[in-house]
């Protein structure tokens, strides 16, 4: 196991990844030539005589890691492994994770509150909430079609909107919210309470002055910017739309768009982005 904050024993780096070895009984000469291959792995050779405390907090990390590798582990518990490092130091945690995975095809169980980092790494998700696993599958399956509303917002999906299946002609539903209409995709009948989840990459915006194309874009509503948020390189805007509609987009674009906060807009959502549920089956989550 590798656990969130880095751990390292006040010996060399060498001994610190050598433990499990020594604990298992393992030879000398054999320890050693298994050291040097862990400490090639996470990077590190050049640092295997230095103390492991002197490291910075990535390279004790590594060193972590490496001590658990060395012991050719069936399963590798890592427990929030880049959550104290900056950026850098967890990109390169990161790849080395992926690496061992494909190279040693060592099961690795990661947990995280690192939404993006649970796609960028997993085969398979499993979301916990309230001490039990609430869904499981793919990144997919969990980012785009989550099976309540509790599980939407954890992932990210933050507009959530109610309403009633109006008409369905092959799975091509019109769903009514007050007095808009969406269409999205949907085997729900007619007469169906639904909750209607975008995610917020989703939602495209225009200025409400711009002349709007012919496009495969079902759903289109104007309204104004209530709310602007940095979210890394890109900007989370809410605009009021009759209903709150989330948008994620880059700062650039909201720069060359020239949008502020009251700047009207049109929204945009294709028909296929929309996750529909009927209501009575994410009860527990509404």
């Amino acid at each position: 196991m590798v656990f969130q904050k880095p751990a390292v024993m006040n010996t060399t780096v060498a001994d610190n990844v050598a433990f499990g070895l020594r604990f298992r009984g393992v030879e000398r000469s054999q320890r050693e030539g298994r050291v040097r291959s862990a400490l090639e792995i996470v990077g590190l050779p050049h640092l295997s005589s230095r103390m492991a405390p002197t490291l910075s907090g990535g390279e004790m990390q590594r060193v972590a890691i490496a001590r658990a590798l060395v012991t050719q582990p069936e399963v590798l518990l890592l427990d929030e492994p880049t959550a104290n490092l900056d950026p850098i130091n967890a990109d390169m945690i990161e790849d080395l994770i992926l690496q061992i995975n494909r190279k040693f095809h060592t099961t690795i169980i990661l947990s995280t509150h690192d939404m993006i980092q649970g796609q960028r790494l997993a085969d398979r998700i499993g979301v916990i909430m309230g001490g039990r696993i609430v869904q499981v599958g793919t990144a997919t399956e969990i980012f785009y079609h989550p099976e309540g509303r509790d599980i939407a917002r954890f992932v990210g999906t933050d507009t959530v909107l109610k309403g009633t299946v109006t008409a369905n002609e092959g799975g091509h539903a019109t769903i009514a919210i007050g007095d808009t209409v969406f269409e999205a995709l949907t085997p729900l009948r007619t007469g169906t309470a639904v909750a209607l989840y975008i995610r917020p990459e989703e939602v495209t915006l225009a200025p409400a002055t711009t002349m709007l194309q012919k496009t495969s874009v079902r759903n289109h509503l104007t309204g104004r910017i209530t709310r602007m948020v940095p979210y890394g390189p890109f900007i989370r805007i809410t605009a009021d739309c009759g209903m709150p509609l989330v948008a994620l987009i880059t700062r650039r674009s909201s720069t060359e768009l020239g949008f502020t906060v009251g700047a009207g807009v049109v929204a945009g959502v294709k028909a296929t982005a929309i996750h529909v549920l009927p209501v009575d089956e994410g009860r527990a989550h509404l």
